[in-house]
């Protein structure tokens, strides 16, 4: 059992979508319902913080500069401080908003949606190709979340929060499709948490958020055994994602909750197994 300490003590609502940075070495991060994109620098513990005017849930990199935002009601390139939509949610995202997002190896941009009421089965999950074209992957989902890949063995995974599941695709990574949907055993139960989002080590295990359990868990996603625990001083935990020079920092957000002192907090653990480098949005546009 690994305990996870606070590395900035500050209020976020909902901390989530935790991306490091390789080349600057930092660590960028978004607070959903306070708007703020956050970029914490390690070494000083400083978090500079960026306010939009919507929902922000989620950065990945954009290869050749930029990035790309999962916001409240679409995709948008963030570039020279600009914002330009890629993708927008039909009826301006009123019913549900944009998740979480991450690259696939081959650079094709997956993100989810989920339902404001969290129940709803209203979701979905998208892909956006290399040359800006989406198309929808999943559907009937009420909280898309965590996604990771598994290159060796040509797998995707997906949690769906509402339902507390954890799926398991046969991956083709030069078409970008997704078949064999395998459900993995998983004891969510037993801890009292839900799968939020989650990163992927060298060894192929999978590290999982739970919201609502205080801990991050590393399962082995063959058959669903907890290998290890990272207790959080916050209820809430939401995201995780590896980092530090040599990939074995985990970097852990929360959500805030009243009367808890550090919800809402940044936390960092260091663990024996090393991450993988987040893949950028390769964009042929």
């Amino acid at each position: 059992m690994i305990q996870a300490e606070a590395v900035w003590n500050g209020k976020a609502a909902l901390g989530e979508g935790p991306l490091w940075d390789e080349g600057e070495q930092v660590l960028y991060w978004v607070d959903i319902d306070g708007y703020k994109l956050h970029r914490f620098h390690p070494k000083t513990n400083d978090d500079q913080q960026l306010s939009f005017a919507q929902h922000v849930s989620a950065i990945v990199k954009k290869a050749g500069g930029g990035f790309v935002l999962a916001m409240g009601d679409g995709l948008y390139l963030y570039e020279e401080e600009r914002l330009t939509p890629y993708f927008l949610l039909p009826q301006g995202g009123k019913q549900l908003r944009f998740n979480d997002a991450k690259c696939d190896p081959a650079g094709r941009l997956w993100a989810g949606t989920m339902a404001f009421d969290c129940h709803s089965p209203i979701g979905a999950l998208y892909c956006l190709d290399h040359n800006g074209q989406i198309s929808k992957a999943l559907s009937g989902l009420a909280i898309s979340n965590g996604l990771a890949w598994d290159e060796e063995k040509g797998l995707l995974y997906h949690n769906e929060t509402a339902s507390a599941s954890t799926t398991a695709y046969r991956f083709d990574e030069q078409t970008g499709e997704m078949s064999e949907p395998r459900i993995i055993d998983i004891p969510y139960q037993s801890y009292n948490g839900s799968p939020d989002g989650m990163a992927i080590d060298e060894n192929g295990h999978l590290w999982i958020a739970l919201y609502g359990a205080s801990k991050v868990i590393c399962v082995d996603p063959d058959n669903g055994n907890v290998l290890e625990e990272v207790v959080v001083p916050a209820t809430n935990v939401t995201s995780c994602a590896f980092g530090g020079e040599d990939y074995r920092t985990l970097y852990v957000t929360t959500a805030d909750k009243h009367g808890e002192p550090e919800g809402g907090s940044l936390f960092a653990a260091r663990v024996e197994s090393a991450g993988l480098p987040a893949h950028a949005y390769l964009s042929r546009k």
